[in-house]
C-alpha cells in the first residue's frame, strides 16, 4: 500500500537525514507508531459512532415517523468512507513504523519518488474534507519536496521536508477536529432525545436502577412492572442526561490528548531530523487518554 511504502520510505530516510544515534531514529519509529496507532483507533471509534447515529435514525424514523432523508444517509456514508481512508492511513503509519528495524537497512531512498507519487493521490482522496484542504496541500508539498530532495542528494532538504510531512499530518486533525466534535455531539444529542422518547414509551429496561437496593442481599430483579417503571421515570431521563455529558466530556478529553500526541510526534522527529538529541525516548504519555476512550467505543 503506498501509505505504508511511503512511510517505510520517510522512516528510512531519518537515518540518511543525518540521525545522530541509530537509538534515536529507532525510539522516533517507537513514538510514530504508538501515536499512529492510537489516531488509527481514533478514527475507527468515530467511524463506530457514525454506524451507531445512521442506525439509530432509521429506528427513530421507524417508530415515531421522525424523517431520515436520504440526503443526510449520503452525508453520513460519505463521512464513514473519509474516516475508514484515515483510518487506513494512520493503520499503515503504524506498521510501517513497527518493522523500522528492518527498514532501517532498506533501499528506502531508492523508492521514495515512486512510492511517494502514489501517497499523493491517496491524500487528494482525502481532499473533499473541505475544512483540511491547506493541510492536505502542505502534506502534498511535504512529499514533493521530499522526492526532489532525494533526487538531488540534499539530506538537509529532506529532513526539512519530513518535519513539513509530520507537521501537516498534526495540522490535518486539528482543522478536522471541530467537524468531528459536531459529529459526536450531534450523534448524543438525537440518541438521548429517542432514549427520553422511549422511557415515555415505557419501552426503556429500568431494572439497573434497583440493583443498588438489591445487590447487597444477593437478589435480582423481576420484570419491572408498568407502574413501577413510570414513577422511575424521571431517574431514567435523569441518567440519560448525564451519561450525555460525561461520554461528551471523555471525547473532548481523548481528542485534546490525539492532538497533543500528535504535536509532540511530530516534535520529535524534527530533533531527530536536525540531529538534536531526543530528551524523551517514550510513546507521548497523552495516547494513553485517547485509548481509554477508542476501547469503550469498539469493545460496544
Amino acid at each position: 500500500m503506498s501509505w505504508r511504502r511511503c512511510a517505510a520510505a520517510m522512516v528510512g530516510l531519518l537515518v540518511i537525514a543525518g540521525c545522530k544515534t541509530a537509538e534515536d531514529a529507532t525510539a522516533a519509529a517507537t513514538q510514530m507508531s504508538a501515536t499512529a496507532k492510537s489516531l488509527s483507533d481514533y478514527y475507527a471509534a468515530l467511524g463506530t459512532v457514525l454506524t451507531a447515529r445512521d442506525q439509530m435514525l432509521k429506528v427513530r424514523e421507524a417508530l415515531f415517523g421522525i424523517a431520515y432523508p436520504a440526503a443526510s444517509r449520503q452525508e453520513i456514508h460519505a463521512t464513514e468512507e473519509e474516516l475508514a481512508t484515515r483510518e487506513a492511513m494512520a493503520a499503515d503509519l503504524t506498521a510501517v513504523a513497527g518493522d523500522f528495524a528492518a527498514l532501517a537497512g532498506s533501499k528506502a531512498a531508492d523508492d521514495v519518488s515512486t512510492a511517494c507519487g502514489k501517497l499523493e493521490m491517496e491524500v487528494d482522496g482525502l481532499a473533499s474534507h473541505k475544512a483540511s484542504s491547506d493541510e492536505q496541500a502542505a502534506i502534498k508539498a511535504g512529499i514533493e519536496a521530499l522526492v526532489t530532495a532525494v533526487k538531488a542528494h540534499k539530506e538537509h532538504e529532506v529532513a526539512k521536508s519530513l518535519d513539513q510531512v509530520a507537521g501537516a499530518l498534526s495540522g490535518l486533525f486539528d482543522k478536522e477536529a471541530p467537524d468531528w466534535r459536531t459529529m459526536e455531539e450531534a450523534y448524543l444529542a438525537e440518541a438521548s432525545m429517542l432514549a427520553d422518547m422511549l422511557s415515555d414509551q415505557n419501552a426503556v429496561d429500568s431494572a439497573a436502577l434497583l440493583k443498588p437496593a438489591l445487590d447487597p442481599f444477593g437478589l435480582g430483579t423481576a420484570p419491572v412492572p408498568a407502574a413501577v417503571s413510570v414513577k422511575l421515570t424521571p431517574l431514567v431521563k435523569q441518567q440519560i442526561a448525564d451519561k450525555k455529558t460525561a461520554q461528551l466530556a471523555a471525547y473532548d478529553k481523548a481528542s485534546d490528548a490525539m492532538s497533543a500526541a500528535l504535536k509532540e510526534m511530530a516534535k520529535r522527529i524534527d530533533l531527530v531530523a536536525t540531529e538534536k538529541p531526543m530528551a524523551f525516548r517514550l510513546p507521548p504519555p497523552t495516547i494513553d487518554g485517547v485509548k481509554q476512550w477508542t476501547d469503550e467505543i469498539l469493545a460496544k
